[in-house]
């Protein structure tokens, strides 16, 4: 069923103000800056949201629109992929077309995705693919690191990911671009900005066509067809803002986007076809009101909807293998409140609001309905500008599990300019989702199957008494009702600037997750394949440390590298090799089984101990011409435990360490009118069987035209 067109739109109550919009960033590529990203120590960036990535004290990343563009970045894993600490995820189930995010060790259901402040909904188990977003309409790229939920909810324990479009247009311009490359790719833009009514209101629109026949990368394996598969994709974005008076103003967007893949493949025996569709919409109104200089009201309503369709059919006789048909949609209304009183160096920052969410599984026994609401408040003292200190709390409740109060606590310091401590403490509240408690999900080509946690015992048995699972293992006695997780984490960093042409950063963190909802295999199916479920996990503790460098040789060259450490394992799996418990006390290795020791244990699946990154950014504002080289390095980490014994072992099977390279640069001309760019990923052409989302050497080439007004080109 397509995504409804028609919304229910509340009406807004509380009034909100014209804030001045900063200045939009340059629409012509030439580069400005050579900053590929930069910490905002003490910046409040101007947003529709009043909560904003200056008022955190955990760590925070803004990537900008130049060094977007300078890479050649298209979809937004492109992005992310090369920060420190983000590591780029592929979601098997999906038939790896869907890639999500890792963040200081929290897999992608932890952390929060939003376009303009308002939360994008469409996770198949638990993953938002990041490939859907496009950045070519992107003015920065906001994250924060670690937990965030107090401000921003439940789906924030790891991490916020915010997507800012433009935030102000003051003259008329308009792009047009279009790329191609490896693997016939196409990429093509357009956008365009005007005000109107002498400035009072603006109108933005902006449309994305992406195409590419996809590759294989595992040939060992796959006689035909693509480990990543063909699709074609399409989004289209319009906002407005009117000004009522200099203290009130409406904002509205809308955001539609689609895909469709048709995939072949064949591993040597019963070829198939796999036919995927997905919608998302997306729109949102603020109305926004300045009741007195200290003062800021907001009053926001957003509707989020997402709707696709799978199938698969083997090619031989178009018998169905598989269908899903999945559909969930979300209606927010939220009002916040700021107030800064006259004579305190003291800033309140509060908000309520509730959602109702839908969502509809074809075939499956998924209720339809879960509503949500919540209320937070946060307060930000700053006596001098060496000192803040931030506190707040959130009260979140659920249909379905009740709610929780949780708290965070942040402190800047900066005894002198080229010095800055910091410290945040915050913890979170994440109840299951219905996916989680209900599904009954098959996935034939990956060869799998899925019982929900809370009709495990009672689905498992029709299955088992149709034929159709051939032995449930011990471990399938601990699938029980799930209980809501809750984390702890603690983030600690400094940052010095010696001199005006380097900056050391370094960072720990520590983050403690209780009942932690976990994918485990609990038995075999009577054709080979695994049965999973979900299983809480009583602690899980991920820690570690980051780093970052960088250094501006001169004006127009920079250099700049990062590392992260990652220690992510569940102390229970420790414990129980110490006891010799059952199904941990053994390891199978080469030469035979053996007793298992605690160094064993390498610690949680898909997470590398070691990632680092490192980038060379030049640009000549003259002459119009910018280069950016960058490489990226991640660990080897656990794939699969091939043995059963409940962990992965140092001889199961991993995802050898590797590097990826990549190099860009662009030139404008005819008086910043015309842009060209070329660029190269994964330069030495590095694949891994393992890794079937990561392409092989991609070259990409491309131009944009800028419309504007010769006096406006500045």
């Amino acid at each position: 069923m397509p995504i409804q067109r028609s919304l229910l739109l509340p009406f807004l109550l509380a009034c909100a103000a014209a804030a001045a919009q900063g200045p939009r960033a340059d629409s012509t590529p030439a580069v400005r800056t050579l900053r590929t990203h930069e910490v905002t120590e003490n910046s409040h960036r101007k947003s529709d949201d009043l909560i904003t990535i200056g008022r955190q004290t955990a760590p925070t990343l803004v990537i900008s629109r130049q060094s977007i563009q300078l890479a050649g970045s298209r979809r937004l894993d492109e992005v992310l992929r090369e920060q420190t600490g983000m590591a780029i995820v592929p979601d098997l189930g999906s038939g790896n077309r869907s890639v999500g995010i890792q963040l200081q060790g929290f897999s992608s259901e932890y952390v929060l995705i939003l376009i303009d402040g308002q939360p994008m909904t469409g996770r198949l188990a638990g993953n938002f693919d990041l490939s859907r977003i496009g950045v070519g309409d992107v003015e920065r790229i906001e994250v924060i690191k670690g937990a965030a939920s107090s401000l921003y909810g439940s789906e924030a324990l790891g991490g916020v990911i915010n997507i800012i479009t433009r935030q102000a247009v003051r003259k008329a311009q308009a792009t047009a671009g279009l790329r191609s490359g490896t693997y016939r790719t196409t990429d093509a833009n357009a956008s365009a900005e005007a005000p109107f009514k002498h400035n009072k209101g603006f109108v933005s629109l902006s449309g994305n066509f992406y195409k590419t026949d996809g590759f294989n990368a595992n040939s060992q394996y796959l006689k035909a067809g693509k480990t990543s598969p063909p699709y074609t994709s399409f989004s289209g974005q319009a906002r407005g803002q009117w000004r009522f008076s200099d203290r009130t103003s409406l904002q509205a967007r809308v955001r539609a986007a689609g895909r469709t893949s048709d995939m072949f493949r064949s591993y040597g025996a019963q070829p198939f076809n796999d036919h995927l569709r997905e919608q998302d919409l997306n729109a949102g109104l603020n109305l926004r009101h300045q009741a007195s200089p200290g003062t800021t009201l907001l009053a926001r309503y957003y509707y989020t909807g997402y709707d696709t369709r799978q199938t698969v059919t083997l090619q031989e006789n178009g018998r169905i293998l598989q269908e899903n048909d999945f559909f969930q949609q979300i209606h927010r209304l939220e009002v916040q409140a700021e107030t800064r009183p006259d004579k305190l160096p003291v800033t309140f920052l509060g908000g309520m609001g509730g959602d109702r969410q839908s969502y509809r599984n074809t075939g499956s026994d998924i209720r339809n309905i879960m509503s949500g609401y919540f209320a937070y408040l946060q307060g930000e003292f700053a006596s001098t500008e060496t000192f803040r200190l931030t506190a707040g709390l959130r009260y979140d409740g659920n249909s379905d599990y009740g709610g929780r109060l949780n708290l965070s606590a942040g402190a800047r310091y900066s005894p002198t300019s080229w010095l800055s401590l910091r410290a945040s403490l915050g913890n979170g509240f994440k109840p299951p989702t219905y996916a989680q408690m209900y599904q009954v999900f098959t996935n034939i080509q990956q060869g799998y199957t899925v019982i929900g946690a809370h009709n495990f015992a009672e689905k498992a048995a029709q299955l088992k008494a149709a034929g159709t699972i051939a032995q449930i293992w011990d471990n399938a006695s601990e699938v029980r009702h799930l209980e809501p997780e809750t984390s702890t984490s603690v983030n600690a960093g400094i940052t010095v600037n010696t001199g005006s042409r380097m900056e050391w950063q370094a960072g720990a963190f520590h983050h403690r997750l209780k009942n932690l909802i976990n994918t485990e295999q609990v038995g075999i199916m009577r054709n080979g394949q695994q049965l999973f479920s979900y299983i809480n996990i009583d602690r899980v503790v991920m820690r570690g440390v980051e780093a970052g460098w960088k250094f501006s040789i001169t004006p127009n060259l920079q250099l700049s590298a990062g590392y992260q450490l990652l220690d992510a394992r569940n102390p229970a799996v420790t414990d129980s090799i110490r006891q010799k418990s059952q199904r941990y006390k053994s390891v199978r290795t080469p030469d035979g089984i053996r007793a298992a020791t605690t160094k064993d244990y390498f610690g949680l699946p898909n997470r590398s101990r070691h990632m680092g990154s490192l980038q060379a950014s030049w640009a000549h504002p003259r002459w119009g011409l910018g280069a950016s080289f960058r490489g990226t390095y991640r660990g080897k980490y656990g794939f699969l435990d091939v043995d059963n014994n409940g962990y992965i072992d140092q001889y199961d099977v991993f995802v050898k360490g590797y590097t990826l390279l990549y190099f860009s640069v662009q030139k404008t001309l005819l008086q910043k009118r015309l842009t060209l760019h070329v660029s190269a990923d994964n330069l030495t052409g590095y694949t891994d069987y393992l890794m079937p989302s990561q392409p092989g050497r991609v070259f990409m080439a491309g131009a944009e035209w800028h419309f504007f007004r010769k006096k406006d080109k500045n």
